[in-house]
């Protein structure tokens, strides 16, 4: 498959583009959109002190209601570090500093029509710095819960990152 033709079809938070793909076998044209969007980081946090999961609920747009999840954000800017972006959030969205950092796994989100790659890690942390919640310019509305790592692997979650980092601590805690 190949790409013959791209065409911004719209612009706005994010890009839509009107593709027309061809197949390398029959040759067949078929048009497709392709939604553009920044890749991502996800972060299970875990208060290493407490022993506890560090949960975020927030309003979501697409399915249009609150989800329990874990940290997450936006690649974007001119700062396109990944671990940067992920102190970053970290701090903006639970007020944690991070303590240690492991790269748990790099997958697409939705590989059909979207373009965000996203990031998974596991944060130790130990001494929240500031309150968190999200930025009041970016119009978060983030309230943090906090569960036992226990309780966290076997609640039941509708989000695709924090079930897989929920799948990845069973086998990580050996719980």
């Amino acid at each position: 498959m190949k790409i013959k033709k791209r065409e911004t079809a719209f612009k706005g938070y994010y890009t839509l583009y009107q593709l027309e793909v061809e197949s390398d076998k029959t040759g067949i044209v078929t048009e497709r959109e392709q939604f553009k969007t920044p890749d991502s980081i996800g972060v299970l946090v875990h208060d290493t002190a407490k022993n506890e999961i560090i949960l975020v609920k927030q309003f979501r747009i697409g399915p249009e209601k609150e989800l329990l999840e874990i940290v997450a954000g936006k690649v974007e800017g001119t700062d396109l570090d990944l671990e940067r972006t992920v102190h970053r959030e970290v701090l903006e969205e639970v007020g944690y500093e991070i303590d240690q950092l492991e790269h748990w796994y790099k997958f697409y989100t939705t590989p059909g029509p979207v373009t965000e790659c996203m990031n998974l890690y596991y944060a130790q942390v130990s001494k929240q710095v500031e309150k968190g919640g999200g930025l009041a310019e970016e119009n978060e509305e983030i309230e943090i819960v906090k569960m036992s790592p226990k309780t966290f692997t076997k609640n039941s979650f509708t989000d695709a990152k924090t079930i897989i980092a929920q799948q990845k601590l069973k086998d990580f805690l050996k719980i």
